[in-house]
């Protein structure tokens, strides 16, 4: 990831910085993110190029922040979900319940298909978005341990980076004719992640 300078305390300098944010997401519903540039982020959020680099030092510091705060909401969704749905209710209803969660967040909102489709292009967004896993790992274990799979905090964490590369390359493959996610792709997703875990339940009932 690009190295950035810290967020400033200041008010003022606060809000530019975050105009510059909100300026990439608004040129991000318009427009592939390869087509995205520090000069029409500039522009568009009415700083010169300048302050811009004060706050960022290149677009992908800006796209990187977006990634993960991306990602945190999306985690934050799920953990949500995982929090407040009926314990009792079956394995397959809570992981397409956790699948939803991954698309609703962009399901209307074109500068974050595009976002969610450039982590597969740029690595270091990936990264970023990468991090979130962890909060759901610790948030789906009771429900692991109420079906009989027992894993350790490790073992928990990585199996959600595992099924969160498949989900986005899915992702990717459900938008790869436009911005409507194909339902299609969608349910293939659910079923993978069904598989998944009642596959982790029959092996630990062996």
């Amino acid at each position: 990831m690009t190295a950035q300078t810290a967020p400033p305390l200041q008010k003022r300098a606060q809000a530019t910085r975050q105009r510059i944010l909100d300026a990439t997401l608004a040129i991000l519903a318009e427009t592939s993110i390869d087509r995205v540039s520090t000069n029409a982020i500039a522009g568009r959020a009415e700083v010169n190029i300048a302050s811009l680099y004060k706050y960022f030092a290149d677009k992908y510091a800006i796209l990187g922040e977006l990634a993960l705060a991306f990602g945190q909401r999306q985690s934050a969704m799920i953990c949500t979900y995982l929090d407040e749905v009926d314990p009792t209710s079956p394995m397959d209803e809570i992981c397409d319940g956790m699948v939803d969660c991954y698309i609703n967040d962009t399901l209307h909102n074109p500068a974050l298909v595009n976002l969610q489709r450039s982590l597969i292009i740029y690595p270091e967004l990936q990264q970023a978005y990468r991090a979130t896993s962890h909060d759901i790992s610790r948030a789906i274990a009771p429900h692991l341990e109420r079906w009989g799979i027992h894993m350790s905090e490790e073992q928990r964490s990585l199996t959600m980076l595992c099924l969160g590369e498949v989900s986005t390359a899915l992702q990717d493959l459900a938008l790869s004719r436009d911005t409507t996610y194909d339902p299609a792709v969608i349910d293939e997703m659910k079923l993978i992640f069904r598989a998944y875990y009642q596959a982790r339940v029959t092996a630990q009932s062996n």
